[in-house]
């Protein structure tokens, strides 16, 4: 790729502005606390649309009680018409009230379900998007959909029923 007035110039050989970086190598050992658990089970794949007016929250709470799921990540997006984000304040043991209160696109959702005092629990995090192309973002306490929302629910475990 040649830059304008570096004509030829590859990209790692041409002069950046100020504000601009390229990524070095990703340096080994940085991570010393990390923890990793290998898990072997098959998957289970469930695809979930929601239409408008369901709650997200309350609609992948009641599938992973009813699939047994105890273990899984979620991705997904879509389109909301409120939503009440937070913004977690380790200080005050609660989260920040991040209103959404008109419409706006489920740019990206993002989250697990793991086991709390013995039951299900689902855990969220969004990005939103408004017509104006600003974000806001935080965890998932509700979220109302609008048109539809389209998310994946990939479980790695699930209960003995």
């Amino acid at each position: 790729l040649a830059l304008p007035g570096n004509a030829g110039a590859q990209p790692s050989q041409a002069p950046l502005p100020a504000d601009y970086i390229r990524p070095a190598p990703v340096r080994p050992g940085m991570a010393p606390q990390m923890k990793v658990e290998e898990t072997t089970s098959a998957a289970h794949v469930y695809q979930v649309r929601f239409s408008t007016g369901d709650e997200i929250l309350s609609g992948l709470q009641e599938l992973a009680e009813k699939h047994h799921i105890t273990s899984a990540y979620i991705t997904g997006l879509g389109g909301l018409s409120t939503a009440l984000l937070g913004w977690g304040d380790p200080a005050n043991g609660a989260f920040k009230k991040v209103p959404i209160r008109d419409k706006a696109e489920l740019v990206s959702l993002v989250g697990d379900i793991s086991m709390r005092n013995d039951k299900p629990y689902v855990h969220l995090h969004a990005v939103v998007g408004f017509k104006d192309g600003s974000t806001k973002a935080g965890h998932v306490i509700e979220a109302h959909v609008a048109p539809i929302a389209e998310i994946a629910v990939v479980a790695t475990a699930t209960a003995a029923h």
